[in-house]
């Protein structure tokens, strides 16, 4: 019971979601799922490289009409050390995420829950929603069809930050200098 007081809520709104291909990372680790839910507010996800889903941060440029959409997703209560393996799934280290406090509303009892996210690192997020395509490629939700094209970690090109550095190559057309 200590454990599950210690618990940590986490809304995942891409390949962490049940049937998608990095969820078995939260079911070894006997995090419960809470709900389907939902983002409180609009915001913004895109699809980049390898197909991962980067829910971002960054207010869109002025020039953008978009509201963003309620992004949907599920809620899991996560043991400290399973987030610390989600951390290291995310690139937390690296710079690849942020995980930040977010507003949901879970599915069916239509209450508000605050809880962890994996969002885009600020560092880059505008440069990738732009690269992306901007309001037109933004998505309410991260699919099976989405998740068909993804590459997992273990299928990409080596190197010593792996996605971090497909989004370089992504937004800049180089890597990045060491």
């Amino acid at each position: 019971m200590e454990e599950a007081a210690a618990a940590t809520m986490v809304f995942v709104y891409g390949t962490l979601k049940r049937g998608f291909p990095n969820h078995p990372l939260l079911a070894a680790s006997g995090s419960p799922f809470a709900g389907a839910a939902s983002t409180a507010a609009p915001a913004s996800l895109v699809v980049g490289p390898y197909s991962v889903p980067f829910l971002l941060p960054c207010r869109r440029p002025r020039s953008s009409s978009s509201a963003g959409h309620l992004i949907s997703g599920e809620l899991y209560a996560v043991s400290p050390r399973a987030l610390v393996d989600l951390d290291a799934l995310e690139g937390i280290h690296l710079g690849v995420y942020e995980r930040r406090r977010v507003t949901v509303i879970v599915e069916g009892e239509e209450v508000e829950v605050e809880a962890e996210a994996y969002l885009a690192h600020k560092s880059y997020a505008e440069a990738l929603w732009l690269h992306c395509g901007g309001e037109a490629a933004e998505i309410g939700e991260y699919t099976m069809d989405h998740a068909a094209r993804y590459v997992p970690p273990s299928r990409r090109s080596p190197g010593a930050s792996g996605l971090m550095h497909a989004i370089h190559v992504f937004l800049f057309g180089t890597s990045p200098s060491p």
